[in-house]
């Protein structure tokens, strides 16, 4: 039966995979051309805040399959699959093998977990690496026998997937401190600290990384909005895309309509959950919600780190504790929560799956747009962008139109009278324009060279794209 999920969960997972790489992967896929392995770690990663375990799997990844959109997907595609099949073993450890069945299928088909499973980022694998950590720590809880070399290891994995599952370390500790378990804590204690020894290799490039993200914040201040800093929305929509995953509504009245009841089945289903549990699991469950979450939640009133996406490696413990709640019914009810859940999670799922507007920014669309055009395209940054190079290559004369960012004055404006001479078309990408050009200064400058605005076209993600005209 478990086989049989995970075929599910693969080929769901495998729909739409060829969609537009998004400025994030993107930027991870060109810095594997451009960086040798070593380069990609102690360059690269500097100016990307995250450990270095998928920067070393990309790399050596597409030096073997290649950079196609299909292709860097892969391993996410693969960590997500064998996420499923932890939960299964997880669940069949605190409960029941039915358990785990059913604590996988919704794991397979929840569509938040779908969307990063086919992502070319390190969220997936973050997953991966904490289910796989607390399932190791839960047979240490049952008394079997395990060489910790396999501890190690998994906190190895955790520490090298994403910073904010490290968040994953206080909540096991704090767990293991409530159940008091004195010989448990040290073997904890002593894998911890011997992976931390293994790790700490790393320790002068991750103060070099927040050396570079205090000059971002600094420089720009409405960046922190968006890499994830403190705003009181931030729990219930984790809780919301936990549910439903990236989909909305753009009448929010009509979203918060249809949500209200959906949220309110799964907060009953958590509830019944938390409740059927013994005492040491429940406290096991709710320490992997709770401690990294607030945490944070507390830390992003610092440093902006917390978005959904970033605590996506909580996912499992909830999907646990929502099989639970269908489990904790009598028959009936038990299948008709469950019908709810499935065709919920499900419906959600395939409308991302099939509706592009619920997908990555397209960048494909774009650069399919502007080919077929020949004129100048500029961008409101320094340069261009590297989900526009991955697909455009060297085709479309395309141009930074600020000297620096965030443009203040128009003396940060690029020299456009030499970059345009002799140009009667142009076309400006404002994508992220509200952090690099806020007052819209290449527009003005635009004005200034008697070129008018003539046409704007949206794409998905990406924004407008105004076409002007002499």
């Amino acid at each position: 039966m478990i086989w049989i999920i995970l075929v599910l969960g693969t080929i769901l997972r495998l729909i739409s995979l060829n969609q537009s790489l998004w400025l994030d992967e993107a930027i991870n896929v060109m810095a594997t051309k451009s960086y040798s392995f070593f380069g990609m770690i102690t360059q690269y990663a500097i100016a990307d805040f995250h450990p270095p375990g998928f920067f070393i799997i990309l790399w050596i990844w597409t030096k073997v399959a290649g950079i196609s959109e299909i292709a860097v997907r892969v391993p996410s595609i693969i960590f997500g699959v064998l996420t499923i099949y932890i939960i299964f073993l997880i669940g069949k450890k605190i409960h029941s093998k039915s358990l785990g069945l059913l604590a996988a299928t919704l794991l397979a088909v929840n569509p938040l977990h779908i969307y990063y499973s086919q992502e070319a980022r390190m969220y997936a694998l973050a997953a991966l690496a904490v289910s796989f950590n607390i399932f190791l720590l839960i047979k240490y809880i049952k008394g079997e026998k395990m060489n910790l070399l396999f501890l190690i290891f998994s906190n190895l994995l955790v520490l090298a997937s994403d910073y904010v599952a490290y968040f994953i370390f206080p909540a096991q500790l704090a767990f293991l401190l409530l159940i008091r378990k004195k010989a448990l804590l040290k073997k904890w204690f002593l894998a911890f600290i011997i992976a931390t020894l293994i790790g700490i290799w790393w320790l002068p490039i991750f103060f070099a990384q927040l050396d570079v993200g205090a000059a971002a914040s600094a420089n720009l201040p409405t960046w922190k909005f968006v890499a994830g800093s403190f705003d009181f929305k931030t729990l219930p929509l984790t809780f919301v895309k936990f549910i439903i995953g990236r989909i909305s509504l753009a009448d929010k009245i009509i979203y918060g309509a249809v949500m209200l009841p959906i949220c309110t089945l799964f907060a009953y289903l958590l509830y019944r959950g938390v409740k059927s549990l013994n005492n040491l699991h429940r406290k096991l469950l709710i320490s992997w919600i709770i401690v990294p979450l607030s945490l944070a939640t507390v830390i992003s009133l610092v440093i902006p780190v917390y978005n959904y996406f970033r605590v996506l490696f909580v996912l499992p413990a909830f999907i646990i504790l929502i099989a639970l709640g269908i489990f904790s019914f009598k028959s009936k009810l038990k299948y008709a929560f469950l019908a709810a859940v499935l065709v919920i999670q499900i419906f959600s799922a395939l409308v991302y799956l099939f509706n592009p507007s619920f997908q990555r920014d397209d960048w494909k669309g774009l650069v399919n747009f502007l080919s077929t055009k020949g004129e100048t395209v500029l961008f409101e940054s320094s340069g261009t962008l590297p989900p526009f190079d991955y697909y455009a290559g060297e085709e479309i004369n395309a141009k930074g139109g600020l000297k620096d960012f965030p443009a203040k004055d128009i003396k940060d404006v690029a020299d456009l009278e030499n970059i345009l001479q002799g140009e009667k078309q142009v076309y400006l990408i404002e994508y992220l324009v509200d952090i690099s050009d806020p007052q819209r200064l290449i527009q003005k400058k635009l004005t200034q060279l008697n070129f008018k605005e003539t046409e704007i076209n949206n794409f998905h993600g990406v924004g407008f794209v105004y076409h002007y005209k002499k």
